[in-house]
């Protein structure tokens, strides 16, 4: 994403552009990277409004996924995932976007919203960046068969019978586990679509594999600039839980004596680059999935063109 990936190990800048960054004081520079982060989330949303419509062009491999394998069409589904992970990217900006001091930064709730636009964005790439028609669709059937077994397993949980139930709950929720039944027939719904267009029932049977290999599977079809994206998904759910390790790593420490010379006091902050990275990552999964998605629907007007977004901090013309 942008001419930032270009620093990378091995990988050479165009030659229109050139980077004077480390003549920059590091404090600022970090904190104009993380700015730029938000112009690119502004840039990006405004780019899909309220809504993103003409997805599947007719005639595009898309339609043409969407017809194999109605009621569920891919689509539909991608659609979606670009709206999930659009709003996250919102939700980012309206925590870092400070009306009075510019940029606001939690200690540790930017992560769990960044790995939401991730997973979302994954998942939407996961489905639709596949160069086989069969494997698309496939996919897109795998995660309706997944998110029903989901479901199931939701209500089932809901309606256990829990201590202090009095009879006439026990006896409702025994009614709605009945009737469970034919909610779970959409799984042989979803099933027989599949045979009917020729898939593999095995395959749509399975589900969405963990996220682990699902984001192995979406490096096979773009590349990773900074690391695997499984790599930084896993940096960033360890943020999203209380792991203490992983928060020493992502924060900047304040140590200061006490009155005891074997105790010290710890002031955590959080770490601006590794904010940077965690929007970097989401934003550019996203870009990548809008990329995708105009390819398969035939709809160059999906991509993002990021035209409204300026230089990078620390980038200059030659």
């Amino acid at each position: 994403m942008g001419i930032e990936s270009f620093r990378r190990h091995n990988v050479a800048a165009p030659p229109q552009f050139e980077w004077f960054g480390d003549s920059l004081d590091p404090t600022v520079l970090t904190r104009q990277r993380l700015a730029y982060r938000l112009e690119m989330i502004s840039s990006l949303r405004n780019h899909l409004g309220e809504e993103l419509s003409g997805l599947a062009v007719s005639g595009s491999e898309m339609r043409a996924d969407d017809d194999a394998i109605a009621p569920y069409q891919l689509s539909h589904e991608v659609s979606h995932m670009i709206a999930v992970a659009s709003d996250a990217l919102g939700t980012l900006e309206l925590i870092l976007r400070d009306p009075t001091e510019g940029i606001r930064i939690p200690l540790f709730g930017v992560y769990p919203v960044a790995r939401q636009a991730l997973e979302a964005a994954a998942y939407g790439t996961w489905i639709v960046a596949a160069g086989s028609p069969t494997l698309r669709r496939t996919r897109a059937l795998r995660v309706q068969v997944q998110e029903s077994r989901e479901e199931s397993s939701l209500i089932t949980e809901f309606l256990k019978d829990r201590r202090g139930d009095d009879t006439s709950t026990k006896k409702e929720k025994a009614r709605e586990r009945q009737n469970q039944g034919s909610r779970e027939d959409r799984v042989s719904k979803i099933v027989a679509v599949a045979a009917a267009a020729g898939l593999s029932t095995t395959e749509v049977n399975k589900g969405v594999p963990s996220m682990r290999t699902l984001l192995d599977e979406v490096d096979a079809h773009r590349s990773a600039p900074v690391a695997t994206t499984r790599a930084i998904w896993q940096y960033l759910s360890g943020l999203a839980h209380p792991s203490l390790l992983r928060a020493i790593q992502a924060s900047d420490l304040d140590l200061s004596e006490t009155a005891d010379p074997t105790i010290h006091h710890a002031r955590m902050t959080a770490k601006e680059e590794m904010v940077s990275l965690a929007l970097d990552v989401a934003v550019t999964l996203v870009g990548d999935l809008l990329d995708a998605v105009a390819t398969r629907g035939g709809n160059p007007e999906v991509r993002w063109r990021r035209d409204d977004v300026g230089m990078p901090p620390g980038w200059r013309l030659r």
